[in-house]
């Protein structure tokens, strides 16, 4: 006799994705003979003029007949995949699961469940193995993905045919997975058959393949996850990599691939990073939302909207930079005489001494600089006490670095080291203002 394990909570309430074909009509009748708490979501794509109608009556029809609430709506699916620039499948992938999000929250409902089956993972991960993939792609279709569960996902088509004959189980075909417009499509129809014929039970045999391959990535999300907490350091809105530990790591590559990866960068963009390991302070790579910065001995991702990053770069020709509670104008000027023109708000040192590019940080302990007519150097901490700076805005100062040495702390103290001199020649003037 054929049995399907659901392996669901009774206590908890499910909104079933039917669609009118076999495999999810097969779902919903197990949910119905485990006498279990749900309702059914059926969306018309209108795609397939009166099949799409015929598969939203047969729907209804079965839920009136078993006095199970169903939800239902209908998508202009074509124009929804043009106004937005998406393939037919992508946009009604978009469309159903907004859909059923909604229902979720004005329901209260706890998962939705689809009907995905093994041999819709054993495609999926031909997909992605096709189109080339991490050890992630290789693990298929999650059994459960937040609030999205997949009750069937380890029973073969075979099976659910089984239980759809036995009990008699009406559905309707859907004639386009009959046709080869899509690759999926094309996988199921005429990849699977080949190895088939001549890897006898390879859909199983990929399908255990794809069970072991879960356990292993479980051991290296586990190992990355352990990597990550002890090599990367929160500070602020910024994360700190050390330089020299990260170079020591085996496999370099694929472990800086995962340390950066969740903040958007790609596998080439984890080899860019690599290769400035041996590069100079002010190196980077960049992507829409964050840049890693090479500085001293370390990699920083900071996020490329200024108002939130903890660290600006300042290139040559830059004029203008701005932090959280500070803006810089910078320009070069001409020294006129050996006099000194003394403002309150700008900073002027010497254009020969900088070195670009510039860095705008937060302070650190342990930061230091040598104020300006003092042969000593003094820490930055001890510079804040002596101007009276309260805690809380102690935590607002930034400081200007150029190669490794602090310029200046914008409104405070001026470093002696890139002062103007009788040789200077060109003057840098950093003007500020407080936001």
């Amino acid at each position: 006799m054929t049995k399907i394990d659901l392996h669901i909570d009774p206590a908890k309430t499910y909104l079933l994705a039917v669609s009118g074909g076999m495999d999810s009509m097969v779902m919903a009748d197990l949910f119905l003979r485990n006498m279990a708490r749900f309702a059914v979501a059926h969306c018309n794509f209108s795609l397939r003029g009166e099949e799409s109608d015929l598969d939203e009556t047969l729907v209804k029809t079965w839920c009136e007949a078993n006095a199970i609430r169903c939800h239902h709506t209908s998508f202009d699916t074509e124009k929804f995949a043009k106004d937005h620039a998406l393939s037919i499948q992508e946009a009604a992938r978009n469309l159903r699961y907004t859909y059923f999000s909604e229902l979720l929250q004005q329901y209260q409902y706890d998962h939705v469940a689809t009907a995905h089956h093994q041999r819709d993972n054993v495609e999926t991960v031909l997909f992605h193995l096709m189109r080339g993939t991490g050890l992630q792609g290789l693990t298929g279709i999650p059994p459960i993905n937040q609030q999205i569960i997949r009750p069937l996902l380890h029973s073969s088509k075979e099976t659910i045919t089984e239980y759809a004959q036995m009990y008699a189980i009406s559905y309707r075909d859907d004639s386009s997975n009959e046709k080869d417009y899509y690759t999926r499509n094309k996988i199921r129809n005429k990849l699977l058959p080949f190895l088939e014929e001549h890897f006898p039970n390879a859909e199983q045999n990929i399908a255990n393949t794809i069970a072991r391959l879960n356990e292993a990535n479980s051991i290296y999300t586990q190992t990355i996850k352990r990597i990550r907490s002890k090599l990367i350091e929160k500070r602020g809105t910024d994360f700190y990599i050390p330089v020299l530990k990260l170079k020591n790591l085996f496999p370099l590559s694929t472990i800086t691939y995962e340390l950066i990866k969740p903040f958007g960068f790609n596998f080439e963009q984890a080899r860019q990073l690599i290769q400035l390991i041996e590069s100079q302070t002010g190196s980077l790579i960049q992507n829409g939302h964050y840049q890693i910065i090479r500085n001293r001995n370390f990699f920083i991702i900071t996020p490329n909207n200024e108002s939130e990053s903890e660290f600006i770069l300042i290139d040559k020709g830059q004029t203008h930079a701005s932090c959280n509670n500070l803006n810089l104008h910078l320009s070069i000027h001409p020294k006129v005489s050996n006099q000194l023109h003394i403002l309150t708000d700008t900073e002027q040192v010497d254009a020969d001494l900088i070195t670009y590019p510039l860095i705008l940080r937060r302070w650190r302990p342990g930061d230091y600089l040598y104020p300006l007519g003092m042969p000593k150097k003094k820490k930055v901490a001890r510079l804040l006490i002596d101007a009276k700076i309260s805690l809380p805005d102690k935590e607002k100062i930034w400081v200007l670095e150029s190669d490794k040495k602090i310029v200046c702390i914008p409104g405070i103290k001026l470093d002696h080291r890139f002062r103007v001199q009788a040789k200077t020649t060109q003057v840098v003037h950093i003007h500020w203002t407080k936001k």
